[in-house]
């Protein structure tokens, strides 16, 4: 799917206050839930992690969000995997966009760009200054105007992502002066208002802070952060 974007938005999206984008579901009836919540965007992960879905699994869940009334932006998330076999998956789950979470270079980003907005999650490790940092964001969002979306996620020499570490939000806030930024890295529902009232970010992205260990399994529907009103309140919900 080709989404129409214009400076200062992404993918359309248009909101009053930060985005929210629930990331690792695996459901149908979760994505379903964080709809209902009025989650902006719901994120589906196709690289190595125990929230892995298949590409069947995936257009499933795609398939019963289409007659969701409040249908939120669907993203698929991956690690290092080749532009073809990207769009090719896109193109089958009908996604309306991606998400890179791996060391991609900027002409990887490039050029699934020509076909779906994109969001590209970036990690500084401890000790990354400031003017860093930022010639970084720069240079993605060189040729990315309103199909790029840059993602700030903790740092882990090990892991991309879903970690439940807190990324830096002291440099995320400066970085977000200057830049559209999501937030991502540790949030859980006691921490994100503070989040989103210390770094400003444009939109968070949650996923092992709304997990919950049940004997049967992995359990993602008992608590969905909620963007509630234009002053900037989030609540959960059960």
């Amino acid at each position: 799917m080709m989404l129409q974007s214009t400076e200062g938005d992404f993918a359309g999206i248009a909101a009053q206050g930060p985005v929210v984008k629930i990331c690792g579901l695996m459901l149908p009836e979760h994505a379903l839930h964080a709809a209902r919540c009025g989650a902006h965007m719901v994120g589906m992960v196709f690289a190595e992690s125990r929230r892995r879905v298949s590409p069947t699994e995936a257009r499933e869940i795609v398939g019963a969000l289409h007659g969701s009334e409040s249908r939120p932006l669907t993203v698929g998330v991956f690690v290092n995997e080749s532009p073809e076999v990207v769009r090719q998956t896109a193109e089958y789950v009908g996604l309306d966009a991606v998400q890179l979470s791996g060391g991609e270079s900027y002409t990887h980003v490039w050029e699934l760009m020509q076909h779906y907005p994109v969001i590209k999650a970036v990690r500084f490790a401890p000790g990354t200054d400031y003017e860093r940092a930022r010639l970084k964001l720069r240079e993605y969002k060189a040729s990315g105007l309103g199909r790029l979306q840059l993602l700030v996620d903790a740092y882990n020499p090990s892991f991309y992502g879903g970690t439940g570490e807190t990324s830096d939000w002291a440099l995320a806030a400066r970085l977000a002066l200057h830049e559209s930024l999501m937030l991502a890295g540790g949030l859980r529902p006691d921490n994100v208002a503070r989040a989103v009232s210390e770094v400003a970010p444009w939109g968070v992205d949650v996923s092992s802070g709304i997990e919950k260990v049940e004997p049967s399994g992995l359990s993602r529907r008992p608590v969905i952060l909620v963007w509630t009103s234009p002053s900037g309140r989030l609540r959960s919900v059960m």
